[in-house]
């Protein structure tokens, strides 16, 4: 029986390292946006942004938030901190667009816009009467 294949590329942490790393009082900026920009270009967001965030890195937690923008990702632009509503109308007009109708929904709702919020919900629960 062979090794198995490492669950992530050399150089990066895996998630016992990677939840050490994060729970020191202290993490060297340099380090966290070494492991962010790694995780960024594996597509793990999630991850990235946690190494932005320990590291301060308004940079990086910017290259997240155009991300958010360009795929209509409110639950992740959720973890990036308050947002004024404008952007939340813009992701959710994305999320639209792209077919994310729980993304669009959620974006509508922070940003305040109650028609639009009831709107698509109304598309979601037609969604749902479908698959029935």
């Amino acid at each position: 029986m062979s090794p198995a294949e490492p669950a992530v590329p050399k150089g990066v942490p895996n998630c016992l390292k990677k939840r050490q790393l994060l729970n020191e009082a202290e993490l060297n900026p340099a380090l966290c946006r070494d492991y962010g920009d790694k995780f960024l270009a594996m597509g793990w967001r999630e991850d990235a942004l946690e190494f932005f965030q320990k590291g301060r890195l308004t940079d990086g937690l910017a290259q997240l938030e155009a991300y958010c923008l360009e795929a209509g990702d409110a639950f992740l632009l959720a973890r990036l901190g308050k947002h004024e509503p404008e952007i939340w109308r813009q992701v959710a007009e994305r999320a639209l667009a792209l077919g994310k109708l729980h993304f669009a929904r959620r974006a509508f709702e922070v940003a305040g816009d109650t028609d639009k919020t009831a709107m698509v919900a109304g598309l979601i629960a037609g969604q749902a009467a479908i698959d029935l």
